[in-house]
């Protein structure tokens, strides 16, 4: 039996997904919802022919592990870009689940260079990423804890230094209680509660850290990168998790743009502007490459091509920008290592 082409679109929420199927012709043969599961999926395919579909489309957020699923039994699933795709759902006047689900299938029948297909990460990685991004909520929750406390302390004539070590804040807030319980002041109930919010937060960090630092030691693509000078367990561990499969970089610069570290562009006829860095990508991985930069160009010791290339360029254009181009360049250098497997060379840019 010979079964016509279609196109799937799935617009999916976190308990049901609408689903629309689409011939060559845009012609709807299938529109509904089921639940978000991947074998229900399947059983809408089958009576079309599941070796009749061209292309699912899906974009990225939750169902990942549906697309997983999808594509481990062979479905050619597309996962697009959400602020990409998003421009080409906004073309119907009616935002709905049946709308957008109809327009990922066209967008997967007409649009397939209009859309930025997302990488969906091996099993490993999306786990490092999700660490990754739990260290970083509890490091900002941990700063606002300290900023709050210090605010406290400074309404009352105080000063406090929030140090980030274990027990460093609940040492330094003693003096300062005592000063202010000796003007009249009883802030205790206030700010004992925040103190022992803080040093929870710093006691997790702190395991965090180490929990991390042993991974990357015995992980032998982040162990090669961290003798890239700046680059700590946690960059290395957000860079490869971000990349997960080195080999869909032809080449080594494009590295660059994936995390939004080169200029966008804006040319329309005559004119021709040269904006910011694009921020397209992950910024964890891009804030973790800056840090990294900068810690090369003020912190680190050891001299290198990159670290002389760097300071050089700081001097004419600044420190603000000379370390944004020395993140992007040492992400080129950092794919290059874990393609070849070889060490860091502080003789080469």
């Amino acid at each position: 039996m010979v079964y016509r082409k279609y196109w799937v679109g799935l617009d999916t929420g976190i308990s049901e997904t609408a689903v629309c199927l689409i011939d060559e012709f845009g012609e709807i043969l299938f529109e509904g919802k089921r639940d978000t599961n991947a074998d229900q999926i399947k059983d809408i395919l089958r009576p079309f022919g599941v070796e009749a579909v061209q292309r699912i489309t899906i974009e990225a957020g939750v169902g990942t592990h549906m697309v997983r699923e999808l594509q481990e039994h062979g479905f050619p699933v597309y996962v697009a870009e959400v602020r990409k795709a998003s421009k080409f759902l906004a073309i119907r006047r009616q935002k709905t689940d049946a709308n957008d689900a109809r327009g990922l299938a066209e967008l997967g029948r007409i649009g397939r260079t209009i859309g930025s297909e997302v990488f969906v990460k091996p099993l490993e990685c999306q786990n490092l990423r999700s660490l990754l991004n739990v260290r970083k909520n509890l490091v900002q929750q941990r700063m606002k804890t300290d900023a709050l406390v210090q605010s406290i302390v400074r309404l009352h004539g105080g000063r406090l230094k929030t140090k980030t070590g274990v027990g460093k804040l609940a040492i330094g807030i003693e003096d300062q209680l005592e000063r202010l319980k000796a003007d009249g002041l009883d802030v205790d109930a206030d700010v004992r509660p925040l103190i022992s919010i803080a040093e929870t937060l710093r006691s997790h960090i702190a395991g965090m850290d180490k929990r991390l630092r042993t991974m990357a030691a015995a992980h032998p693509v982040c162990s090669n990168l961290l003798t890239v000078p700046g680059v700590g367990p946690i960059t290395a561990l957000s860079f490869y998790s971000a990349i997960g499969d080195p080999s869909r970089f032809q080449r080594a610069r494009d590295v660059g743009p994936y995390f939004g570290l080169t200029p966008s562009i804006h040319q329309s006829g005559v004119l021709s502007r040269v904006g910011r860095i694009s921020r397209f990508g992950s910024k964890l991985t891009r804030t973790h490459l800056v840090s990294a930069a900068t810690v090369l160009l003020c912190s680190t010791k050891s001299q290198s091509a990159l670290q002389t290339w760097g300071l050089a360029l700081s001097k004419k254009v600044g420190l603000s920008k000379a370390r944004v181009a020395v993140a992007r360049k040492m992400a080129v250098v950092m794919l290059r290592m874990w393609k070849s497997g070889s060490a860091f060379d502080p003789s080469h840019t």
